[in-house]
């Protein structure tokens, strides 16, 4: 077998060389557009996380101006799973049941978070809507969140014994819970906030 000829050896080597050079810099290309990609998600992400977070402290900031005394009458006692690990749309979890008013998100149960971070109530859900992914996209729409809340007795968690002076003889705390999620949405996903109060 005779042996090539030194030129073309070099000429195969050169185009070699260049297919490797253009498939690193593909891979590269690949990694930034997918590095943008990501970015891109974050941003939206940060302003529909900061919505959702609008929709619990709205909540909250009207059970600071109400009676706490119906809201103690409704708790119950704190269960064994810790509340923010049980399963979204499960009991002891109940969807928000005050009523929607248009124009506060500090009411009702279902709510529609614009990419901007605008969150509005989603008046058009019909009260008790469950907010499953086994529910149709016809009756609840894929872009609605749903709020949950539960009440219940004593603190979110157990203090340590050299931690339960801080509460007063006679005292009786109760924990406000409310968590908003998007249908579909696992459970790591949705946004939990507690509140205590003490009656």
């Amino acid at each position: 077998m005779r042996a090539l000829p030194s030129s073309a050896a070099r000429r195969g080597s050169g185009l070699l060389e260049v297919l490797i050079a253009m498939c690193v810099l593909a891979l590269a290309a690949v990694g930034a557009v997918m590095g943008m990609v990501a970015a891109t998600r974050d941003v939206k992400d940060g302003q529909v996380l900061q919505g959702r977070r609008m929709l619990l402290e709205a909540r909250v900031q009207r059970l600071w101006l109400a009676s706490k005394m119906d809201l103690a009458n409704q708790a119950i006692p704190r269960p064994a799973l810790f509340p923010p690990e049980v399963e979204l749309a499960t009991a002891p979890w109940v969807l928000d049941p005050s009523a929607p008013q248009a124009g506060d998100i500090g009411t009702g149960a279902y709510f529609r978070v614009r990419p901007t971070g605008q969150v509005e109530p989603a008046l058009d859900v019909p009260a008790g809507t469950p907010c499953t992914t086994t529910t149709p996209d016809t009756v609840l729409p894929r872009d609605v969140y749903c709020r949950e809340v539960l009440v219940t007795q004593g603190l979110p968690k157990d203090l340590p014994p050299a931690a339960q002076a801080m509460v007063p003889a006679g005292a009786l705390p109760f924990t406000f819970w409310t968590r908003a999620y998007r249908k579909g949405d696992s459970l790591d996903r949705a946004i939990v906030h507690s509140e205590v109060f003490v009656q």
